[in-house]
């Protein structure tokens, strides 16, 4: 994916992610998986060689990026009633970028071990 898919990509997870929880500062701590994957884009992977790196790539987009993004939607559509089953489904909001973040890290940093020197 070159960097202006990627932005577009991005800037369609940031919308979802304001029509979800509104715009505020809470918002943009939302937006820190996308922020870090958009990172990651711009310097590790704007030249992607080999099969591991396209699969740390992808995996990286998995965690970064649609996984927040399903978590926010699901809980926002009530999807098998997730945000009405408990008084405290709300912390999704607040362990989600943490949880985004700790597991898309690792393939980041691992393709950036493996990318080859200039």
């Amino acid at each position: 994916m070159n960097n202006l898919t990627a932005l577009v990509f991005c800037f369609i997870c940031s919308i979802i992610v304001f029509l979800v929880v509104g715009f505020n500062y809470f918002a943009l701590y939302q937006l820190l998986p996308t922020a870090v994957f958009y990172l990651f884009q711009v310097t590790v992977f704007k030249k992607i060689n080999g099969t591991f790196q396209t699969t740390c790539y992808v995996l990286s987009i998995l965690m970064l990026l649609i996984f927040p993004l399903l978590a926010q939607i699901s809980w926002y559509f009530d999807i098998n009633r997730l945000a009405s089953k408990s008084s405290t489904s709300g912390l999704l909001f607040v362990w989600l970028p943490i949880y985004a973040l700790t597991a898309g890290i690792l393939p980041c940093f691992v393709a950036w071990m493996i990318k080859p020197k200039k």
